[in-house]
């Protein structure tokens, strides 16, 4: 059985509010509450619609396919007019607000718009220089090693990091080189560190002495 037509409330002929009079010692008084029939909307529905049970609106859950503009980051929130809650006596629907969640990366970090990545390379490669593929967002490219890099080296690479969601401009991504030293060594390659040692007199630096050291000559210490 659907449910009838809101009417004018014949309590309170659609004011939505009630006026009582009083006799007090000095006088009428006034007193104008909500009307306690309607509610103060006005309007009464004698008999419920039994899918909604006259709130106009029922819950229903849908989906929606959502444009993700490039260049958010973890937290940033994504206004859809109109998607809202439905507004009260057929008022306008509010907005529905996505609150975007980034996930970890395998490879890449992001710091503002630059992207990290961490580049493993051998003692080989950073002492007389390669050619190297590295990933970046936009696919593999290729990445010049300069020789004689040394650990922790940061080399840019302009214009492959997350684009500025107000501008056309992207930021950059920095490889960070890590430098793998072998923990295991077959016959020819132990051969040719040795004569590498060799070569170099076996000399190792000596490490740099520190403040406190130094402090300490200085004190005679």
């Amino acid at each position: 059985k659907p449910g009838t037509s809101p009417k004018t409330c014949p309590e309170c002929q659609g004011r939505g509010e009630v006026r009582q009079t009083r006799q007090t010692l000095l006088g009428s008084m006034v007193q104008v509450t909500t009307c306690p029939v309607c509610q103060g909307r006005g309007k009464i529905i004698e008999s419920y619609c039994p899918t909604c049970s006259g709130r106009g609106k029922v819950r229903k859950t849908r989906r929606k396919k959502v444009s993700i503009p490039a260049g958010v980051d973890d937290g940033t929130r994504i206004r859809l007019a109109g998607e809202g809650q439905p507004g009260e006596n057929n008022g306008p629907p509010g907005d529905l607000y996505l609150l975007v969640r980034v996930r970890p990366h395998k490879y890449f970090r992001r710091r503002d718009n630059d992207i990290l990545l961490d580049l493993k390379v051998n003692v080989a490669q950073a002492t007389l220089g390669a050619e190297v593929l590295v990933p970046t967002v936009d696919g593999e490219v290729k990445l010049k090693i300069p020789s004689g890099t040394q650990p922790g080296k940061i080399i840019r690479m302009r214009g492959k990091g997350v684009p500025h969601l107000r501008s056309k401009s992207r930021g950059d991504q920095l490889v960070i080189v890590n430098i793998t030293i072998p923990k295991k060594l077959d016959v020819e390659e132990r051969e040719l560190f040795e004569k590498l040692a060799d070569k170099m007199d076996g000399k190792v630096l000596p490490q740099e002495r520190g403040f406190l050291d130094r402090l300490k000559n200085v004190l005679g210490g």
